[in-house]
C-alpha cells in the first residue's frame, strides 16, 4: 500500500513563531528570508532545561491562537505527539527522548489552554494538531506519524486522512471528543492505524474496539489493568515503547532516517 505525502497548502499561511535565543539576541526579534515561515526565534538546547528538548517553540493556529511545543532530535520523518486531557506535552517527554535517539524528529506541544498555550482549553484540537503538523512540514518532514493520547488520539485519527499521515497510533482514544470524531474518520480512512488501551479502562476500552471495528487497517494491544492515556508507560512502558517503534519504523522509509555521523 502506498501512502502519499503532500504539504499542508492550505495552512501555508500560518505563522510560526518561536521562543527568542536568548543568549544570541536579547533584543528578540531575528528573521530568516530562507525559511519558508518567517520570524523564526528558538531557545537553545542549553537553556532549555531537562526536558531533553532540541529547540523550545511557537507555532500559531488558523484561527490565532499561539501554541507551544518542544522538538526532540531531527530527521525528515517527524512524529507529532498529542496529550491527553488534564495533562500536558511534558507527559511525552520521555518517549519522545527515546523516539529521537532512534533518528527521528520528535514534536510535542500543548494543546491550547495548556501550559503556556493560549486558548480555551479542550476545544478544536483539531487545528491545533494541524497547525503542529503545518510546522514539521515546513522545516523538513517529508513523513509524518501522529500519537495521541485519549483525547489526543481521537485528534491524531480524524486528523490523519487530512494531512495524510504515514500513520497514526493511539493509546486509550475516545470514540469521539467534542467536535473530533474518531469513528467517523476511520470508517472511511486507510492509512495503518494502531490502538493501545488498557483492558479495564471503561469506557475507552469499549471505544478502541469500536474503532477497530470500523478500521480497515488497525493493530490492536489492550494491556492488563486500568491506566489511561500516557499513564500507561508507568506499567508497560518498555512494550508500549517497542510497539510504537516498530509501527513508525514499518510504516516510514528508513532512508529518512537522521544517522549520527561519526568521526573517522
Amino acid at each position: 500500500m502506498i501512502f502519499k505525502q503532500q504539504s499542508l497548502l492550505r495552512n501555508a499561511f500560518a505563522v510560526v513563531l518561536t521562543l527568542a535565543l536568548l543568549s544570541a539576541c536579547a533584543s528578540g526579534e531575528v528573521s530568516s528570508n530562507n525559511s519558508p515561515i518567517s520570524n523564526q526565534f528558538v531557545l537553545s538546547a542549553g537553556d532549555i532545561g531537562e526536558s531533553g528538548a532540541t529547540e523550545i517553540i511557537r507555532f500559531r493556529t488558523e484561527d490565532s491562537e499561539d501554541l507551544w511545543g518542544s522538538v526532540f532530535g531531527q530527521g525528515e520523518i517527524a512524529i507529532v505527539l498529542s496529550h491527553m486531557r488534564g495533562r500536558d506535552q511534558s507527559s511525552w517527554f520521555p518517549f519522545a527522548r527515546l523516539v529521537s535517539e532512534a533518528g527521528y524528529k520528535v514534536l510535542t506541544f500543548d494543546f491550547r489552554g495548556y501550559g503556556k498555550s493560549t486558548g480555551t482549553k479542550n476545544t478544536r484540537m483539531d487545528r491545533d494538531l494541524e497547525a503542529a503538523v503545518a510546522y514539521v512540514r515546513a522545516y523538513g518532514a517529508k513523513q509524518v506519524v501522529l500519537i495521541g493520547a485519549s483525547m489526543g488520539g481521537t485528534a491524531s485519527i480524524e486528523l490523519a486522512p487530512e494531512v495524510e499521515a504515514q500513520a497514526v497510533a493511539a493509546l486509550s482514544p475516545p470514540t469521539s471528543f467534542g467536535r473530533v470524531n474518531a469513528l467517523d474518520a476511520v470508517k472511511s480512512m486507510l492509512i495503518p492505524l494502531l490502538l493501545i488501551v488498557a483492558e479495564n479502562d471503561p469506557p475507552f476500552t469499549g471505544d478502541a474496539r469500536s474503532l477497530e471495528t470500523a478500521a480497515a487497517a488497525t493493530q490492536f494491544l489492550e494491556l492488563p489493568g486500568q491506566q489511561h492515556g500516557t499513564n500507561l508507560f508507568s506499567e508497560h512502558s518498555d512494550q508500549i515503547s517497542g510497539i510504537l517503534l516498530s509501527f513508525i519504523g514499518r510504516w516510514t522509509d528508513d532512508s529518512l532516517i537522521a544517522v549520527e555521523e561519526t568521526e573517522s
